[in-house]
């Protein structure tokens, strides 16, 4: 516990947590109540419509917490704090889980908290405008798709931060992978007609979990959809691990 509660005042103390923090909060916030406060016909939106609102603005939300994750470890490498965290703690296994840790939960923390928030917000700005919003076990997967989504993006951000160590190479590979490489390739599968180039693309494929029908008719959308990726941010992980525990710090 004395080690998750360190690791949870470095995350707090970092000024960046605070500004990444604060955007990924207000933006979906923001797109919700535009859009619910002044569609025209509101008689039009379904439960579903509000779901998949919330979820695909808040895909731009986790992947700025996946940021935030990036820097919890590149900035004590970069600085050489690094070095009394492992002189603390000589398991270095011990300190990295616990730094993990903190951020994923940080990050699930925050979007949930924020999902909630903007699907109360834009419920009761709907309801008031007369509009009848029903809801079904689609709609809820998706907001548990989000969560998790949000869970994978952190740890995909700190084992890349944990191998590369350098915050602007980190970042950069982070955000580039879902909005340009993974495009970039879904373009050549598609040139090579490659069926369903999705199931490829790891990022593009768990985006399918944010998803309801009435937003996607693609069918292998659900949770399941996740499983690609979340073998990618294992491995990317169990690596960064296995290579800070031999290289020097």
């Amino acid at each position: 516990m004395d080690l998750l509660r360190s690791e949870w005042i470095k995350l707090r103390t970092i000024r960046v947590t605070y500004v990444l923090t604060i955007i990924a909060g207000v933006f979906p916030l923001l797109i919700v109540v535009l859009v619910a406060a002044l569609a025209d016909n509101v008689i039009d939106i379904t439960g579903s419509d509000l779901v998949s609102m919330v979820t695909q603005s808040m895909v731009l939300s986790a992947l700025l917490l996946g940021v935030v994750s990036t820097l919890s470890i590149t900035n004590e490498y970069g600085n050489g704090t690094i070095r009394v965290s492992f002189a603390a703690t000589p398991n270095r296994r011990k300190v990295l889980v616990a730094k993990g840790v903190v951020a994923l939960a940080f990050s699930m923390a925050i979007t949930t908290i924020v999902m909630l928030v903007a699907f109360a917000t834009g419920s009761t700005i709907l309801n008031n405008r007369d509009a009848i919003l029903s809801f079904d076990s689609h709609t809820n997967s998706a907001m548990v798709g989000l969560v998790l989504l949000s869970g994978m993006l952190c740890l995909l951000g700190y084992g890349v931060g944990l191998i590369i160590r350098n915050s602007a190479a980190s970042v950069t590979l982070l955000v580039l992978w879902p909005l340009l490489l993974e495009n970039l390739a879904r373009i050549v599968l598609a040139v090579a007609k490659v069926k369903d180039p999705t199931v490829w693309l790891p990022y593009q494929s768990a985006l399918r979990m944010v998803s309801t029908p009435e937003f996607s008719s693609d069918e292998s959308s659900g949770l399941a959809a996740g499983i690609p990726l979340a073998i990618v941010v294992i491995v990317l992980v169990a690596v960064g691990i296995m290579i800070n525990e031999r290289r020097d710090a």
